[in-house]
């Protein structure tokens, strides 16, 4: 099982993230979709202002990207090759989100981690499927991965 643990920097915008992880876990065993004006309601307006910078930084890297609201919505029903497993809380501060990857090769978590962000949780530690690594965020959106085989061999044991 992979998992994001995260930081909870607001728990007013933490609650805000449980609602549309609820519909997420509800939908996505069942191949299901909500409407977009749903998610529009859904999403606040800072987590929506936090993934459109998102998007135009991905769209400055490279011409091929043209990637809005309406894909990060059909990636996060769809695209994200993983059904949601739980989502605990582990202390006050600390929240984890766990998830089992549905294919092989795994694509990655990067737009959940960034979704996670764009509620003020933080992402700290990931398990990918290989290992357990800190992440370092380098800026708003960008983050370094450190491997962790100490925790990696504690966790897989």
């Amino acid at each position: 099982m992979l998992y994001v643990q995260f930081e909870i920097k607001n728990p007013e915008k933490y609650y805000a993230f449980k609602k549309a992880y609820k519909v997420l876990f509800e939908i996505k065993p069942k191949g299901e979709s909500r409407p977009l004006d749903f998610w529009e309601d859904i999403i606040p307006t800072y987590s929506k202002k936090f993934l459109e910078g998102f998007y135009k930084k991905e769209n400055a890297l490279s011409e091929l990207i043209r990637e809005d609201f309406t894909s990060m919505v059909n990636y996060l029903e769809f695209g994200l090759d993983a059904d949601f497993i739980n989502l605990n809380i582990l202390n006050p501060t600390t929240g984890q989100v766990d998830f089992a990857p549905l294919g092989f090769p795994y694509g990655g978590m990067d737009k959940l981690l960034v979704f996670l962000k764009a509620y003020d949780c933080i992402p700290k530690e990931i398990y990918n499927g290989f290992s357990v690594c800190k992440l370092i965020w380098i800026d708003k959106y960008t983050y370094e991965a450190i491997d962790l085989p100490d925790k990696t061999e504690a966790y897989l044991s």
